[in-house]
């Protein structure tokens, strides 16, 4: 009864396609019959397990051989009990395997024969045995050795041109060359048609073909006869030659082969078997497809165990295994899925083996060396079902134990919390003072450098395995080195050294290291990261205050004005004459070359940074603000910063300008350089032809175009390159634009940190090169959606589409300076911040002065508009969008 219950449940999920879930259940599991390990930290594939009666014994039964690419060639004997020692006949040290086979290799005997394929070699080894007091002792005595020219992939084996009663071995080589051995005599050898990389190798018996899957995934079939006709007369295989070697079919099968096998019957045609990484195709001999079957797993191997019988002309149903990554064994008939079974690991290699104690065993073997005779069986299940109304619901109790388990998550999420805390890897980092550094050149600029010590270990019962730390730093900073590797680290501190220096290439953005360690504790990978802000010395140098700049910055705060030389003492510039320091302005060269000047008033709490470089004053203001919120921290009213100057939207809006033209010259130069690249190959392949013309005609100056177009393209190429170089400071510039836009902005209006975050993810300061799809698609986008969620003013605005197509930056401009017009205006960047309270009367009195709108002179660089007010200007630039 429970047999027929099993079997019914069986074909019920095969015919609902519902297999996956059979083989996940406990009841459907391969039965491991006898198991061992074929060797430690050894590597195995489909190629290096092999069944045969290697030992030519009476009863007829297999033997498994087993060869790994360390060159252990192991052969047993299973017996019911599991593994003991006897049961290895052999264990013998030979060259790395590549693969093995079994059959009648011998000239003067029909009995079966072991070869092996290495690398350089192939070898046929008969097995012998001796009886002695001790036992049967076993030992393999080589028949022949072939010397290889090539290394080796695999091999085939069968009778070659209608050889009886012998098999004839097929070497392929890693360069796509066939060669032939007949016993002890080389046969001879021959290139493959359009080889590129090596693939598996079936053999055709009836029609005498030789079955192969090229590297365009196209399965084809050659003639033995064909190939013979091919090679030379020395048998030495000559790319040269001008015979080809037409196939019998050739069919794309669109996809990598993984395995391949071929099931050949005495009276009936053979067909092919083609495993696909998605697909499974079966072929008659003739290329003729008999059926394919869509796979939604990932194979690994296939075995053919046998045909069933079929009222077609195709041979029968083929029986076949087949085995996937995700530790499961099915049985197939054609396209019908018979059994569905979890084995304990990922074959590699499956066979059928008539043991001597167990008739049609499956062996299975993984790439670590697991070998396992197994059998499909079932074990019953005690479990019975009761019915769902069986039993009344207790809703109190399972109140309870529901409290009860979120009370045992809580505490073991605050066990974990305080665990992390107390454990894993701590990272210190001690920062020298920055020092000049001489160059050698004079036109390499000043350089400055200091020294890093980085100090790791263990916190805790931690023991860090495989620890590897990578330090990632952006130009102008660079780090050297920027990886470690420890395999342990414990509780004793690990110090290295390492040198970070700023180069004159770019101005600073972002003057932080970022420091990530990963590693493995106790079984899981973990990861710890570290940000390490850099001194502001090591980018700049003291120079001496410029009295007139180009571009000005005013800040407002409500304390006290400070002496600069407090706020900046390690950048002091004293003249050697005078001996005096002022106190109310110090310049500061930046290594790029800018320099920026910073004065405070006397009689006011004003500071104001100038230069005569827009994008050079944004690392100054950041670094002014965050050194007078650390000098006033202790202060109370807090300390506040307000800016009295409008956004700088006219030098923003040239940056960005210049920025997109660099772009779109780039990507004309690249078309360029692309079209003169297709002149160049058309002309070189018009010279070839009349090259290798048999009769001599002019060049009809295909020479002096050839030179041309040569010359036109290093010249193209140099101008990229400049291009690249003008782009590369060009977003350096466009970033530090944006960062003191969006600076000034939140110092213009009262802005919580949630919407300074996001105002600065919009004018993002992290420029990348990219020609479809830039900073300014980017923004556009994001700024368009500001403008039509959080700042629309209408709600019919909200619903506004947003164009990601950009053909130039008059939108996106408009867009910027709409942006900065509602915030000015009291608009929010979120939709659930308020706007923040005034505590103060210096607060009160920054925004008074900072409450001025944009005016139209701040429009002046856009394109013209109709003279409408300011409410109808907005109107007809969100109906534009």
């Amino acid at each position: 009864c429970c047999l027929a219950i099993t079997v019914q449940l069986i074909w019920g999920l095969v015919a609902r396609r519902t297999w996956v879930c059979v083989a996940n259940m406990s009841l459907f599991k391969t039965r491991s019959w006898w198991a061992t390990t074929a060797g430690l930290e050894e590597f195995h594939d489909n190629r290096s397990l092999a069944v045969g009666n290697v030992d030519n014994s009476v009863d007829g039964s297999d033997k498994l051989v087993v060869g790994s690419y360390k060159g252990l060639l192991r052969i047993y004997a299973p017996q019911e009990g599991g593994y003991l020692p006897a049961h290895t006949m052999l264990e013998k040290q030979v060259d790395p395997i590549v693969q093995i086979a079994i059959g009648k290799f011998a000239t003067a005997s029909s009995q079966l024969h072991i070869a092996l394929l290495h690398p350089r070699q192939l070898t046929v080894y008969t097995l012998g045995w001796v009886q002695n007091e001790q036992g049967t002792q076993y030992n393999l005595t080589t028949l022949y050795t072939h010397s290889l020219e090539r290394t080796a992939f695999n091999m085939i084996w069968g009778p070659f041109g209608g050889a009886k009663g012998k098999d004839l071995l097929c070497v392929q080589s890693m360069d796509g060359v066939l060669s032939f051995f007949q016993h002890e005599s080389f046969v001879f050898s021959c290139f493959l048609p359009e080889f590129l990389i090596p693939g598996p190798l079936g053999y055709l018996p009836r029609t005498d073909s030789i079955v192969t899957v090229t590297s365009a995934h196209v399965l084809q079939s050659v003639k033995y006869q064909s190939l013979a006709v091919a090679a030379n007369a020395l048998g030495v295989p000559d790319p040269s030659t001008k015979k080809k070697i037409a196939p019998d079919f050739a069919i794309n099968l669109g996809e990598h082969c993984v395995d391949l096998a071929i099931k050949t019957a005495a009276k009936g045609p053979s067909q092919i078997l083609v495993l696909g990484e998605r697909t499974l195709f079966c072929f008659k001999e003739s290329g003729v497809l008999r059926f394919a079957k869509k796979l939604d797993f990932n194979p690994s191997c296939l075995h053919i165990y046998g045909t069933a019988p079929s009222t077609d002309e195709d041979g029968g149903g083929l029986q076949f295994l087949v085995a996937t990554h995700t530790n499961q064994l099915l049985v197939f008939r054609d396209t019908h899925l018979m059994w569905a079974a979890h084995v304990e690991y990922s074959p590699t290699a499956l066979c059928v083996a008539h043991l001597q104690h167990m008739r049609g065993a499956i062996v299975c073997l993984d790439e670590l060396g697991h070998l396992g005779c197994n059998y499909l069986g079932t074990d019953p299940t005690l479990f019975v079902a009761t019915l769902a109304g069986s039993r009344e619901l207790n809703y109190e109790e399972a109140d309870r134990e529901m409290k009860a388990l979120q009370q045992a998550i809580k505490d073991a999420q605050k066990e974990h919390s305080n665990a992390t805390e107390d454990e894993g890897l701590q990272l210190t980092v001690e920062l020298s003072a920055p020092r000049l550094v001489e160059n050698e050149q004079e036109t390499e600029g000043l350089r400055t450098c200091l020294d890093m010590k980085l100090s790791i270990r263990a916190r805790g019962s931690t023991c860090a395995k495989d620890v590897s730390v990578y330090i990632t730093s952006s130009l102008p900073v660079t780090a050297n080195p920027t990886y470690y590797h420890w395999d342990t680290i414990d509780t004793i501190t690990v110090s290295k050294a390492v040198t970070v220096v700023c180069v004159p290439v770019l101005l600073p953005v972002q003057r932080t290291l970022i420091i990530t360690a990963s590693y493995v504790d106790h079984g899981l990978h973990r990861s710890t990261e570290q940000h390490v802000s850099l001194p502001f010395s090591l980018f700049c140098i003291p120079c001496q205050p410029l009295k007139a700049a180009e571009y000005k910055i005013t800040v407002d705060t409500n304390c006290p004005s400070v002496n600069l030389p407090d706020l900046f003492p390690e950048l002091v510039f004293a003249k050697p004459s005078e001996g005096v320091v002022p106190s109310n302005a110090m310049g500061f060269k930046l290594l790029a070359g800018p320099e920026v000047t910073i004065v405070s008033s006397k009689s006011s709490e004003r500071y104001r940074i100038q230069s005569d470089h827009f994008p050079a004053i944004t690392p100054l203001v950041d670094e002014l603000i965050a050194r007078l919120a650390s000098h006033w921290k202790n202060r109370a009213p807090p300390f506040c910063a307000r800016c009295s100057d409008k956004p700088p939207l006219n030098e923003y809006f040239d940056i960005i300008d210049n920025h997109y033209k660099l772009r779109v010259s780039m990507e004309q130069c690249r078309e360029l350089l692309k079209r003169h690249a297709q002149q160049f190959r058309a002309i070189q392949k018009r010279l070839l032809t009349r090259f290798k013309d048999k009769t001599p005609v002019g060049l009809a100056h295909l020479d002096t175009l050839l030179e041309g177009t040569f010359m036109q393209i290093m010249a193209l190429a140099e101008k990229y390159e400049m291009f690249q170089s003008d782009l590369e400071h060009s977003s350096n510039e466009l970033a530090c634009a944006s960062k003191l836009t969006a600076l000034v902005m939140k110092l213009s209006v009262v802005m919580t940190p949630e919407e300074y975050r996001t105002l600065e993810a919009c004018l993002n300061p992290n420029v990348v090169h990219d020609s479809e799809q830039g900073w300014e698609e980017q923004s556009h986008v994001a700024i368009s959606h500001l403008l039509h969620t959080t700042l629309a003013k209408n709600p019919k605005d909200q619903s506004a589409p947003v164009a990601l197509v950009l053909p130039d930056v008059q939108k996106l401009k408009r867009n910027i300076a709409l942006l900065c017009d509602r915030l000015s205006k009291g608009g929010r960047l979120s939709a659930s911040a308020a706007p923040p309270p005034t505590t103060t009367t210096a607060t009160q009195s920054l925004e008074r002065k900072s409450s001025q709108h944009l005016s139209k002179s701040q429009l002046g660089k856009l394109p013209p508009l109709p003279e409408n007010t300011t409410e109808e200007l907005e109107d007809n630039q969100i109906s534009e969008l």
